[in-house]
C-alpha cells in the first residue's frame, strides 16, 4: 500500500530531502496519524516521472518510483530546484550538504565516499566504490559529468551497499542523476542567466517541443565560466593558475510513444570542460618552515589559493559525449525495459604545480633561507623550473541492461541481466626539469574491462502492512591491461667526472608524444637485452617536441657516451642546472662538455596484467507500517568492489593482485510523519553497522616497497627481473584491513506557521580499522628515507574522511505577495575533525613509538568547521514565469580541505569553493 505523506510539497520541493532512517525510538515523538487514502501507479524508473500525489518526493532506490518516506532504507534526494537555489555548479558542490557524503575533486578526479567507504585509486586500474548513474546508465569514469547538472529533475544518493540492484562497485552506495524527459503535448521553454563574483557567468536553457500526439523532443544546454579562484602572487607574472573554468554542454532527447504500451526515449549529450583544472596547493614548504621554527602556524597563510606560480599555465580539455536509448514495453503482467548506452570520456590535463602558498617569508624560504648569499640564483632556479605533468584518460564504455519487472502487489519483482564493457587509453607523463638523476616518468597503457551480471529482486506483501524483500545478483568481472611504464634517469658527469647533473626538459614548447608513441618494447633489435642506445631511443620516442630551452634533445641525439677526457666533436655542452647539488661544469676536465652520459638501466617495465573474479550480492529486508504514516524496517545487504592487479614490477615482471572488497550492512530504521499541535512534522532515523572486509588501500610506493609488502603480506612471492630499478614510483593497491563502520542518523522537519520550514539532519559516525596487517608507511619513499619507509601498525586507526559528527540544518520561508512571492533559504552545516590518511597524523620515533604531529609534512588532520549558504528569490508573477534570485555560498569564506595527498615530498591539498555569490534571472515561456 502507498502510505499517506503529510508534508506540503510546495515547501518540501525546496528542501534538501535528507532521508536518514531512524531507530524505533523516533516513534516516541509521533502523535496519532491522519489516516487518508492515497493511491498512485508507480512508473518505471526510465519513464516520465510523475508525483505519486501532491505531497510526494520521488525516489527510485528500489528501481521503481515510490515516496521517499515509503522507502525502507537510507537515501537522499536533492531536487533540481534546490540545485539552482544553492548555486550548485557540479556534483562536488554537494560536499558538506549531505551527512555521510564526501565528494572531493582530487586533481580532476571526483572521489565519492559515503559513510567512510570509497576509493582513492584514480588510475585506469581502479574503480569507484560509489557507482554513478545518469538516467539509469552506469558511468564508469565520471570525468566531466559534473557539467551535466542542468535541466535536472533530481539527484538521488542511495546509502549503503547497492550490489543487488545497482551491481558492481557500489559498496558505498550509488548516485543517480535524473534529467527531465520530453513531455508529450507540451510546449515549454525556459532560460536562465547568471552573473557572480570571480566574473562568473552562466546561461542555461531548455526547450520542449511536441511533434504530433506521439512524439516530443527536448533540448537543454549550459554555458558556465568563471575566472580562477587562485591568484599568482609570485615574482613571475603572466602565468595562469588553477580553477579557471569554461564549460559548455548540450543534451537532446526524443520521446516516441506509438501506443499506450510502448515508450522509446533516445538521447545524446556532449560536455566540454576547459580552463586551468585542479593542481591543489602543496603545503610542504610552509609545514617545513613551521617545523624549523621559521613560521608560527598555518594560520599565517591568509588564503591557500594565493600561490607562487612557475612554469606554464595549466590547461584542461575534457570532452565527454554519449548516446543512449531506453525502450519500455508494458504487457498485462509485467514491464520489459532495455537500456543501452555508449559513452566516450576524454580527460586531458597538463600543468606545472605552484611552488607554495603565500606566507610571511616565503621568498626567503624559496631562496635557501634568509641571508643566504646565493639567494638570487637559488630563487631564480626555483621559479624557472618547468617540471610538468600531463594526464590523458580516454574511457569508451558500453552499458546494456535488459530488465523485466512488475510494480503491482502483492508481488513486486524485478529480474534482469547487465553487461558493461570499458576500453581505456591512459597516459601519465612528467618531466624532471633541473633534477639530478631523475628526468621524468611515463605510463602509457591500454586497459579492457568487462562485467556480466544477472539479478533478481522481489518484495512480497504478506499483509497490507507487512512486506518482505529478498534479492540476489551474480557478477563476473574481468580486467586486463598492456602497455609500458618507465622512469627516466641519466647519469651525466660534471667537469670533475662526478654524477649526476640534471637536465633541462619541459621548457616552453615541450610536448609529450602520448598516443603517438610507436615504441612500446624498447628491445627493438629483439636480442633479449636493452642497450643504452635503445633506452635513449625509447625516451626520445615519447617526446613529440622538445622545449625551446631543453638540452635533453642534444643528449639523446648524440647517444650514450662513457667517460671522456678532452673535447669530443658534437658531445653536448655541460650545463649546471642546480646550484645546490655541489656539482660544477668548471672542473679539471677542460672541454666544458659533459664528461659522460649514460642511462640508468632497468627502469622500463612492459605491462601485461589481468584479473578475473566472480561474486554474489544479496539483500534481505522486512518492513512494517505501524500506521499509514509510521514505518519501521530492518535490512541486511551486501556489495562487492572488484579486485584487480597492480603495475608489473620489472619488465614483464609479476603484476601483484589484490582481492575483492566486500561490505555487509545491518540497519534498523523508522520513518514517521505526525502533527505537534497544528505543526506538521517529520522524524526519521536509523542505526547501522557496516562490516567492511578486505579493505583496499592505494598508495604511491617505490618498486622496492611494493615487493617487500607483497612478499610479506600479499600472499605472493615476487622475484624481480635482472637489472630492475627499484626506485620507480608506482600506484599500488593492496588488501590492508577489515574495518567496522557504525553509527546513527536522524533527519526531520517542521512546517511552522507563516510558511516557515525548518529541516535538519545529523549523523554520528564511528569508523576504524578492526583488524589489519602492518603496512608500509607510504608517506615515505624507500630510496629517500629507508628508516621511515617501514611497516607500521594501523589497527585501531580511524578511517579517512569520517567526521564523527556531521550536522546540517535549513531554514526557509515563503511570503505570498499580491503578485508573485518572495522566499529565502538559509543552510548551515558542521563537520567535526577528520583525517585524510590512515596514519592519522602520527609520526614514529626510532623505536616505533607513535606521537601525534601538529605541524610538518605528515599533518593530515582537518579541524572541525562550519559552513553557511543563503539564497533569496522573487517570483514576479503568479504564473511563475519570471523570477529573480540572489545567492551566497560559503558565506564565511572558510577554507576547507576536500582532499590531501601526502608523499615523500608533498602535502598537497584540494579545497572546496571559496565564497561565491551572484544573481540570476529566469524566464519561462
Amino acid at each position: 500500500m502507498v502510505r499517506k505523506t503529510l508534508l506540503d510539497t510546495n515547501l518540501l520541493s525546496k528542501r534538501l530531502a535528507a532521508l536518514g532512517t531512524v531507530s524505533a525510538t523516533a516513534l516516541a515523538f509521533s502523535t496519532s496519524a491522519i489516516a487518508q487514502d492515497a493511491a498512485s501507479d508507480a512508473q518505471p524508473e526510465a519513464s516520465q516521472p510523475e508525483a505519486l500525489d501532491d505531497n510526494t518526493i520521488i525516489v527510485t532506490a528500489d528501481r521503481r518510483e515510490q515516496s521517499l518516506q515509503d522507502f525502507a532504507g537510507t537515501a537522499f534526494v536533492v531536487t533540481g530546484e534546490e540545485l539552482l537555489q544553492r548555486g550548485v555548479q557540479d556534483f562536488t558542490d554537494l560536499q558538506d550538504e549531505i551527512p555521510g557524503l564526501s565528494v572531493a575533486n582530487n586533481g580532476g578526479n571526483v572521489e565519492v565516499f559515503i559513510r567512510g567507504i570509497g576509493s582513492s585509486n584514480n588510475t585506469e586500474l581502479g574503480d569507484p566504490a560509489a557507482s554513478f548513474h545518469f538516467d539509469g546508465v552506469n558511468i564508469p569514469r565520471p570525468s566531466g559529468i559534473g557539467s551535466a547538472f542542468y535541466d535536472i529533475e533530481r539527484v538521488e544518493v542511495n546509502v549503503g551497499p547497492q550490489g543487488t540492484l545497482r551491481g558492481r562497485n557500489a559498496t558505498a552506495g550509488s548516485v543517480n542523476a535524473i534529467s527531465f524527459k520530453p513531455g508529450l503535448g507540451i510546449w515549454d521553454a525556459g532560460l536562465e542567466a547568471e552573473y557572480g563574483n570571480y566574473n562568473q557567468r552562466s546561461l542555461r536553457g531548455a526547450l520542449n517541443i511536441p511533434i504530433g500526439e506521439n512524439v516530443a523532443v527536448r533540448f537543454a544546454g549550459l554555458y558556465l565560466a568563471h575566472d580562477s579562484y587562485y591568484n599568482n602572487v609570485g615574482p613571475v607574472q603572466g602565468i595562469g593558475v588553477a580553477e579557471e573554468v569554461e564549460n559548455f554542454s548540450g543534451r537532446a532527447q526524443i520521446l516516441f510513444k506509438p501506443t499506450d504500451r510502448l515508450t522509446v526515449v533516445v538521447a545524446g549529450d556532449y560536455i566540454s570542460e576547459g580552463g586551468t583544472g585542479y593542481t591543489g596547493t602543496n603545503y610542504a614548504l610552509p609545514l617545513g618552515e613551521i617545523a624549523d621554527g621559521n613560521l608560527q602556524s598555518l594560520d599565517q597563510i591568509n588564503d591557500p589559493r594565493d600561490v607562487i606560480a612557475r612554469g606554464i599555465t595549466p590547461d584542461l580539455n575534457t570532452d565527454h559525449w554519449g548516446i543512449r536509448s531506453t525502450i519500455t514495453y508494458e504487457t498485462d503482467d509485467m514491464t520489459i525495459e532495455y537500456i543501452g548506452s555508449y559513452r566516450d570520456a576524454v580527460y586531458d590535463y597538463e600543468a606545472t604545480t605552484p611552488l607554495s602558498p603565500n606566507f610571511p617569508g616565503v621568498i626567503d624560504a624559496l631562496s635557501g633561507g634568509a641571508g643566504n648569499p646565493n639567494a638570487d640564483i637559488i630563487l631564480q632556479e626555483s621559479l624557472d623550473n618547468f617540471s610538468r605533468f600531463r594526464i590523458i584518460s580516454d574511457s569508451r564504455s558500453q552499458f546494456h541492461e535488459l530488465r523485466l519487472f512488475n510494480t503491482e502487489g502483492p508481488w513486486i519483482w524485478s529480474v534482469g541481466a547487465q553487461y558493461i564493457n570499458e576500453k581505456q587509453f591512459s597516459f601519465l607523463g612528467s618531466t624532471g626539469d633541473r633534477t639530478p638523476f631523475f628526468s621524468g616518468i611515463e605510463f602509457n597503457t591500454n586497459t579492457d574491462s568487462e562485467a556480466w551480471a544477472v539479478y533478481g529482486d522481489m518484495t512480497y506483501s504478506v499483509t497490507d502492512r507487512f512486506r518482505l524483500t529478498g534479492g540476489a545478483r551474480v557478477t563476473k568481472d574481468k580486467k586486463e591491461r598492456n602497455g609500458v611504464a618507465a622512469r627516466y634517469a641519466i647519469a651525466l658527469g660534471d667537469g670533475n667526472f662526478n654524477c649526476c647533473l640534471g637536465v633541462r626538459v619541459g621548457t616552453e614548447g615541450f610536448e609529450f608524444a602520448a598516443r603517438d608513441r610507436t615504441i612500446i618494447n624498447p628491445d627493438t633489435d629483439a636480442d633479449g637485452t636493452i642497450s643504452d642506445q635503445e633506452v635513449f631511443d625509447f625516451y626520445a620516442n615519447g617526446i613529440a617536441q622538445f622545449g625551446d630551452r631543453d638540452n635533453l634533445d642534444e643528449i639523446l641525439n648524440f647517444g650514450p657516451f662513457p667517460g671522456f677526457f678532452g673535447t669530443v666533436p658534437g658531445r653536448p655542452d655541460c650545463l649546471d642546472t642546480n646550484f645546490g647539488d655541489g656539482l660544477t661544469c668548471n672542473g679539471f676536465e677542460p672541454s666544458g662538455q659533459f664528461t659522460f652520459g649514460v642511462p640508468f638501466q632497468g627502469q622500463i617495465f612492459q605491462q601485461d596484467g589481468n584479473y578475473e573474479d566472480e561474486f554474489f550480492d544479496w539483500r534481505l529486508r522486512g518492513e512494517y507500517d505501524i500506521t499509514d504514516d509510521h514505518l519501521v524496517y530492518a535490512l541486511v545487504s551486501n556489495g562487492h568492489k572488484s579486485g584487480g592487479f597492480n603495475d608489473n614490477l620489472g619488465d614483464l615482471g609479476v603484476a601483484p593482485t589484490y582481492e575483492t572488497e566486500s561490505v555487509v550492512l545491518y540497519e534498523l530504521g523508522s520513518k514517521n510523519e505526525f502533527y505537534i499541535g497544528d505543526v506538521r512534522a517529520r522524524l526519521n532515523g536509523s542505526i547501522f553497522y557496516n562490516d567492511y572486509s578486505d579493505q583496499v588501500f592505494t598508495s604511491l610506493l617505490s618498486v622496492a616497497q611494493a615487493v617487500q609488502f607483497t612478499n610479506t603480506f600479499g600472499g605472493q612471492t615476487i622475484t624481480l627481473p635482472d637489472n630492475t630499478s627499484q626506485a620507480l614510483i608506482v600506484s599500488f593497491s593492496f588488501n590492508a584491513a577489515d574495518s567496522e563502520i557504525y553509527g546513527a542518523q536522524i533527519d526531520g522537519g517542521f512546517d511552522l506557521p507563516a510558511n516557515i520550514s525548518l529541516d535538519f539532519s545529523a549523523l554520528y559516525l564511528e569508523a576504524q580499522i578492526k583488524k589489519a596487517e602492518d603496512i608500509q608507511d607510504f608517506r615515505f619513499q624507500a630510496d629517500v628515507d629507508a628508516a621511515n619507509a617501514v611497516f607500521r601498525s594501523i589497527e585501531g586507526r580511524r578511517l579517512p574522511r569520517t567526521p564523527k559528527w556531521q550536522l546540517n540544518a535549513k531554514l526557509s520561508q515563503v511570503f505570498e505577495l499580491p503578485t508573485g512571492q518572495l522566499d529565502y533559504v538559509i543552510s548551515a552545516g558542521y563537520r567535526s575533525s577528520q583525517f585524510h590518511t590512515i596514519f592519522n597524523s602520527l609520526e614514529f620515533d626510532a623505536n616505533g613509538n607513535a606521537s601525534t604531529v601538529t605541524d610538518g609534512r605528515l599533518l593530515d588532520k582537518i579541524d572541525g568547521y562550519f559552513t553557511m549558504d543563503i539564497g533569496a528569490g522573487y517570483t514576479i508573477d503568479d504564473a511563475g514565469k519570471y523570477r529573480i534570485e540572489a545567492y551566497a555560498n560559503n558565506v564565511t569564506n572558510s577554507v576547507n580541505e576536500a582532499a590531501i595527498i601526502i608523499t615523500q615530498f608533498d602535502n598537497t591539498r584540494f579545497f572546496t569553493r571559496p565564497r561565491t555569490y551572484g544573481v540570476r534571472v529566469r524566464a519561462r515561456f
